[in-house]
């Protein structure tokens, strides 16, 4: 009985809302909801042709700005490069400004709004015009919208509260705050000075980045590149001094914890990061200019990691799918494999999709290969990597000689390495560098397996 009168209950709440949808929103005249819901521009006209802006922060500083040949630089309070991703969202911000209601046309006083005076403030003027002011006060008790006027009209209006962050911009947060400027894609040399370590050195060669201090090995390519990738885009956290040259050791930059140099061909970079402050980051300055300020600790982090951090542990770049030959020499019996293209039977169809790749032994003699247990070994010591490097290559020892041909058939790229057993340890030697690999033994020993097997 009770679930009856329930479902009659709810029933008639249903058919109360079908009348009234019916009988009152669908007389509606749409023109009046789209008359109700379009709100006023705050200006009627277009960022694109201011020349100058001034923006008086709630902190009170001022900022002054001026357009030069379409590029906002900062006049005042001393004349800097403006981060235009900062000046163009105080822009954008000013075109799409609504007003989301007028809340008294003719105040008695604007003080209860915090207007009189302005919390903070912007200032535009257009090409051959005058300049306006829009004068910004407190939030709404509920915190979702900003009382605002116009500079010489008496009428308060709202505008969204949440526009208040891209509107109230202090001198630092309008300037260009990178922390050492190069060209990223030019970087082409890295050096690393450290305080408590010898220097590290990095040469771009082709696609790679190789080691030139403290000795000559393949670098990570990520962890080097992702390091300048870093530097480039890493960003002021404060500006300590305009000039702190002749206080350094009060930011510990006298004597840095690190320096790092980006080279771009004849170009130089270089910064050096000192003292940690009290409040967190680092205390730094670009050595072509005397100004201090902080960054990021998470900068010295990898700017302190060790040689072997950055050493490129995969032992070699071919990959199956890549290699046209290989060429390897086991308890000094010397094999070469060479692949050939797949030839479709006699009388296939051509349009069908074309046979795969086959290897074959070349020498000592020609013959068929076991295709599953050669791809395998191919694929276990392609993705070989280093567990650690050691300064001193093992001088004897059992020998695999392994050279790989891989990429443009037309000119393919060679790279070898030798692998020396001795006791226990296998040491991986690639050819052009210092010291060697220390690799898996029982990994080493299961890819000698599977190439005798083949």
């Amino acid at each position: 009985m009770r679930g009856g009168r329930s479902l009659l209950i709810l029933l008639v709440i249903a058919l109360g809302l079908g009348a009234y949808i019916y009988f009152v929103e669908s007389k509606r005249d749409p023109s009046s909801t789209t008359a109700a819901e379009k709100k006023d521009k705050v200006f009627s006209v277009n960022s694109s042709t201011f020349d100058d802006l001034e923006i008086q922060a709630a902190s009170g500083e001022t900022t002054a700005l001026k357009k030069k040949n379409g590029i906002w630089e900062i006049v005042a309070p001393e004349a800097m490069t403006a981060d235009a991703g900062e000046v163009g969202g105080v822009l954008s911000s000013l075109d799409g400004l609504e007003i989301q209601r007028v809340v008294d046309e003719k105040p008695a006083s604007a003080k209860e709004f915090g207007l009189e005076p302005a919390r903070f403030s912007i200032a535009f003027r257009a090409a051959g015009g005058t300049s306006t002011r829009l004068q910004l006060g407190r939030k709404t008790p509920a915190g979702s919208d900003l009382y605002a006027r116009l500079e010489g009209q008496p009428r308060v209006f709202l505008i969204s509260g949440y526009l208040e962050d891209s509107l109230n911009k202090t001198p630092f947060s309008l300037r260009d705050k990178t922390v050492l400027k190069f060209e990223r894609d030019a970087a082409d040399t890295v050096t690393i000075e450290r305080a408590d370590s010898p220097a590290l050195g990095f040469a771009k060669k082709g696609s790679d980045w190789r080691f030139s201090k403290p000795y000559d090995a393949k670098a990570d390519f990520n962890t080097v590149d992702g390091l300048v990738g870093k530097l480039a885009q890493a960003r002021m956290t404060s500006v300590e001094a305009a000039d702190g040259t002749k206080d350094l050791k009060k930011y510990g930059l006298d004597k840095p914890q690190a320096t790092v140099t980006i080279g771009t061909g004849s170009s130089r970079a270089a910064l050096a990061l000192g003292g940690t402050k009290d409040s967190g980051g680092l205390y730094a300055r670009d050595l072509s200019r005397p100004m201090v300020f902080t960054v990021d600790a998470s900068l010295l982090e990898d700017l302190k990691k060790n040689p072997d951090d950055l050493r490129r542990k995969e032992l070699f770049e071919f990959r199956t799918f890549s290699a046209s030959s290989i060429d390897m020499t086991l308890a000094g019996k010397n094999t070469v494999f060479e692949k050939e293209k797949g030839k479709a039977p006699a009388g296939a169809d051509p349009a069908a999709p074309p046979p795969p790749d086959v290897w074959k032994q070349t020498k000592p003699s020609a013959a068929d290969v076991d295709q599953a247990k050669f791809t395998d070994a191919l694929t276990a010591i392609a993705t070989l990597q280093v567990e650690k490097f050691t300064d001193k290559a093992h001088a004897t020892g059992e020998d695999l000689v392994f050279t790989a041909k891989f990429g443009d058939t037309a000119a393919p790229s060679t790279e070898t390495v030798r692998f020396r057993k001795s006791g226990s340890v296998v040491h991986a030697i690639r050819t052009g560098e210092s010291g060697a690999g220390i690799v898996s033994t029982t990994e080493y020993d299961r890819i000698v397996g599977l190439l005798k097997a083949i």
